[in-house]
């Protein structure tokens, strides 16, 4: 089933960085997509405002010069020569007119008749190229040798306007014919502009600062990814290093912990694992350093009775005990063989309570079974001078629900552990509260002892572990351990405080309500 695993977690990988590879790809032809149309957008503008432009010079032009037949009648005449053309007698004011301010830079502009005789044209004619061929002469000699410029001009004969246009990725031509009303002439302008400073423009002011925001951008995505997997790097070094068996080592406090900016691009996740792993590690760590402990202390506990065991033995089957003291002496080994069996039993309930058998649950009075409790462990509190405050809830809360003789355990075991760390003459004080809105019963016992220090309140509720394993105090370490089991296997917690009123250690625990159709 491994390989079938690992095979998925490939396949998983792989597919992963497709996608990215596949997103990545995508941004980049969309971003081309978009630089292309951004460039055919103001290449179309270019040529819409080239051909509109030579359009409206030519009518303007035309109705500016059909205006000079009305207003200026003797400066603007034509008449017909024998062979049947148009004699054109006067062409200064026309001249002067067509190389005006007003249309010196509007493209290449003639006044031609229908044949394509050309009668005046601008200076630019001569200053620029032009995308019309012109056979050079003199007067009515000079004529527009362009066949389709000429189809143009007949065109227009016919439909008063006439127009066209060329385009290539080097420049657009236009091209206007406008008939001048009232007589038998042409207003021809063509205009021919290079994409040069288009294109430029759109280099300098698109393309460029567009590739340099995508770079910078990448460069971002690029630091930013690497810095989001640095977390992910290290969290694997450290679980890495702990499969090998080395305990020591923990998640840089870059990524485990929420006060160090350090690292700006590690997200809240990021911390929350390294702060999970970091928790693991130290669990590991100290479940390995019990481990030990455990292994050592279960040798002693168990090594020493069993030494008296066998030097009692021994000594009666050698003689060395007289038979009149046999029976002190078998007293004794049923001591010592009672604490391994108790050991044994701790061990073995130990892990077995993290369940409960739901044919045991039944409702019970919780301030019963504490009186019932202290009344047992009267003696223990009388050998002290210890004196016991109950502060006892006698709202509805008072019943609690679940096997009552492990949550009867519980009770003695804390008070027990209360008796062990207080000192002589204090005082131990057992408070329960209702509450209905969790639907629980808060159980408080506090002690004036010398209390627990905040860094073994947790640790105290793992197997086998002794806060102080220097003082002589009975006990394996698996008292509180069972405390949390139990309550654990009806669904509630218990934790250790500071005393707040008599100065000691303060354990809080849980017990669930009856069920609601249980009243």
């Amino acid at each position: 089933m491994a390989p079938k695993a690992d095979g998925g977690r490939k396949i998983s990988a792989n597919f992963a960085v497709f996608i990215i590879t596949f997103l990545v790809f995508t941004t980049l032809v969309v971003f081309a997509v978009l630089l292309f149309l951004s460039y055919e957008n103001m290449y179309n503008n270019l040529v819409v405002k080239v051909i509109s432009g030579t359009d409206t010079v030519a009518k303007n032009l035309s109705s500016d010069i059909a205006s000079l037949t009305s207003m200026q009648p003797g400066e603007f005449r034509y008449t017909m020569d024998n062979d049947g053309s148009e004699n054109f007698k006067n062409s200064r004011l026309v001249d002067r007119f067509v190389n005006s301010e007003i249309y010196r830079d509007s493209g290449s502009i003639y006044f031609v008749d229908v044949e394509g005789r050309i009668y005046s044209r601008n200076s630019r004619n001569f200053e620029s190229a032009d995308s019309i061929a012109v056979k050079e002469g003199t007067g009515r000699n000079t004529y527009i040798a362009d066949k389709e410029v000429l189809e143009i001009i007949k065109a227009a004969e016919k439909e008063g306007f006439k127009g066209g246009s060329s385009q290539n990725p080097r420049n657009v031509s236009s091209i206007s014919c406008v008939k001048v009303k009232g007589t038998p002439y042409y207003c021809l302008v063509s205009n021919n502009e290079t994409t040069v400073e288009t294109f430029s423009e759109y280099i300098n002011v698109i393309f460029i600062p567009a590739l340099i925001a995508m770079i910078i951008s990448i460069i971002l995505y690029a630091v930013f990814v690497y810095l989001s997997l640095m977390p992910i790097k290290d969290i694997s070094r450290a679980i890495a290093s702990v499969a090998e068996g080395d305990f020591s080592v923990r998640v840089s406090p870059r990524f485990s912990e929420p006060e160090d900016y350090s690292s700006f691009a590690v997200s809240s996740e990021f911390t929350v694992m390294g702060m999970t792993v970091n928790n693991m590690i130290e669990s590991l760590e100290n479940a390995e350093r019990d481990r030990e402990m455990f292994i050592s202390s279960i040798a002693h506990d168990i090594r020493t009775p069993l030494t008296s065991i066998n030097g009692f033995v021994t000594a009666m089957t050698d003689g060395t005990i007289p038979p009149e003291k046999h029976d002190h002496y078998l007293m004794l080994i049923k001591q010592q063989s009672d604490r391994i069996r108790t050991l044994v039993t701790q061990m073995t309930e130990a892990s077995s309570l993290s369940h409960v058998d739901p044919k045991m649950m039944e409702a019970f009075n919780i301030s019963d079974m504490i009186n019932d409790i202290i009344d047992n462990l009267e003696a223990q509190l009388s050998d002290k001078d210890i004196m016991i405050i109950k502060s006892l809830d006698p709202g509805p809360g008072i019943t609690a629900y679940g096997e009552a003789q492990q949550l009867c355990r519980v009770i003695i075991n804390i008070i027990t552990n209360a008796i062990k760390f207080t000192p002589q003459g204090g005082s131990i004080k057992v408070t329960t509260t209702s509450e209905p809105r969790n639907r629980r019963i808060m159980i408080q016992v506090e002690d004036s002892g010398a209390g627990v220090e905040e860094s073994k309140r947790k640790r105290i509720f793992e197997s086998f572990y002794k806060a102080d394993p220097s003082r002589k105090v009975e006990g394996f370490g698996l008292g509180l351990y069972i405390c949390k089991q139990i309550l654990a296997a009806h669904g509630e917690t218990i934790s250790c405080e500071d005393g707040t009123e008599l100065g000691g250690a303060r354990f809080v625990f849980y017990f669930p309500f009856p069920p609601e159709n249980q009243g």
